[in-house]
């Protein structure tokens, strides 16, 4: 459940960012959100108190690694907190090609992932209006 908060703490800011608050991840019901991270490993980073600060969680498929939420506490970004998190994930799945997606507005994210060594493979349009970048890391 605490995921689930923070998944609300990161989102809303990414919705702030791109200027539409229609991110699948804030359409969640608390329900679906626990259910949907039963599904993934979640890896998570506490800080010193406990509290869980960032969430990053993945799926191995074969030789892909699906990569999702990515999620940091507003009051801990811009530390380096995320990449240890994605660096985390390449530990665990070394070898193997990993994939993620992301508003095609966060360039923030975008930034990120590509500093971390993803690389833009395509772009998808939804009828939302929203469209996503999918990176991949081989």
């Amino acid at each position: 459940m605490v995921s689930c908060i923070l998944q609300l703490l990161a989102f809303e800011s990414e919705a702030a960012m791109i200027g539409i608050r229609d991110v699948p991840a804030l359409q969640e019901t608390e329900n679906h959100c626990r259910r949907d991270f039963a599904n993934w490993t979640t890896l998570k980073l506490l800080s010193d108190d406990g509290t869980i600060i960032g969430v990053i969680r993945y799926r191995e498929n074969d030789d892909l690694v699906e990569v999702g939420r990515l999620m940091m506490h507003p009051d801990y970004r811009h530390q380096g907190l995320a990449q240890r998190l994605l660096s985390e994930v390449d530990k665990a799945a070394v070898g193997k090609t990993k994939e993620l997606y992301t508003c095609t507005k966060s360039w923030i994210n975008i930034r990120l992932y590509e500093k971390m060594g993803y690389r833009a493979v395509k772009e998808v349009a939804e009828d939302s209006g929203l469209s996503f970048v999918y990176m991949r890391k081989k």
